[in-house]
């Protein structure tokens, strides 16, 4: 049995400290072992280098440090989210309630696009604390086989940590998704990742992503068609490991156009915060150059 200290007891214990002071602090703990985050580094800075050619050594040194700050304090906030947008605990700022209101009011069901960026159970979190009832799906979990012990305990430990703020349900890709589809049908709120990837996926197209293409998989735009669904989308920002800003936004078109919009955005933000993303460990699966040749010269 192979156990995680950090993630069975150390990052609870920090998440109940009072104050914001726990999410100050967690960037000294980090995510995993100290030889681990070296070696994280080293391959992060490597990454950028051949992405963003543009950048000096330094900038690359600060995005693999950001990254892994932001990581470990991600983790935090999957201990206790419970305090996320609570006093006591770090602020939501929330823009574009608006655009939730309307569909609710219309008994529309809708998919709340997210990506792998920033700190992003906040977006959930934030529309979880005005009532919306959220309900998530994920890639497999429990019968993941990439996922330790530590690692698969932690996760259920966050999701069910989630829906019991949003009040939802949680369902997997593994399983049927005909609740999804009636649920959706019926005016419910579904969360589901646009960046999420698997080489198992069996359906997926190109889009254009820091002067390549990024191949993601169509079951959003699918879900959306067959349901008649809405698309939103959240995004996150980390203004400070205390204060946090999201941001929801209607889209428009078809649901091809829709995530072709939803992945701009994250090519956008990337350039703006690489060090936020959280797939450069999957680069090389997911993303091919445009020609096929050379690298990205971002």
């Amino acid at each position: 049995m192979s156990r995680d200290w950090r993630l069975d007891w150390a990052f609870p214990a920090l998440g109940r400290l009072p104050s914001t002071l726990p999410w100050r602090l967690v960037h000294w703990l980090g995510r995993d072992a100290p030889a681990v985050r070296r070696a994280t580094e080293l391959f992060l800075q490597q990454r950028f280098s051949q992405v963003f050619l543009g950048a000096t050594g330094e900038q690359h040194r600060q995005w693999a440090r950001a990254h892994l700050d932001m990581l470990a304090t991600e983790m935090l906030d999957a201990a206790a989210l419970h305090r996320l947008g609570e006093p006591g605990g770090p602020s939501i700022t929330l823009q574009g309630w608006g655009h939730v209101q309307t569909l609710q009011q219309r008994g529309q069901g809708f998919i709340l696009v997210l990506n792998h960026y920033d700190r992003l159970l906040t977006a959930v979190i934030a529309l979880g604390r005005r009532g919306v009832a959220l309900n998530i799906l994920t890639m497999p979990v429990v019968d993941n086989p990439g996922l330790g012990e530590a690692q698969r305990a932690f996760l259920v430990r966050k999701i069910a940590a989630t829906t019991r703020i949003t009040g939802g349900q949680w369902r997997t890709s593994s399983e049927p998704l005909r609740p999804v589809h009636e649920g959706l049908r019926k005016g419910q709120g579904w969360v589901i990742l646009a960046d999420a990837w698997s080489p198992d996926f069996a359906r997926m197209r190109d889009h254009a992503f820091l002067g390549g293409y990024l191949r993601l998989p169509t079951g959003i735009e699918r879900l959306a068609e067959s349901t008649g669904a809405a698309l939103l989308h959240a995004c996150t920002r980390s203004l400070a490991p205390d204060r946090l800003e999201v941001a929801v936004e209607a889209l428009s078109g078809s649901p091809q156009a829709a995530i072709d919009a939803v992945i701009q955005r994250l090519d956008r933000d990337v350039r703006e915060r690489p060090w936020a993303w959280w797939h450069w460990g999957l680069w090389d699966q997911m993303w091919r150059p445009a020609a096929q040749e050379g690298e990205s010269n971002v």
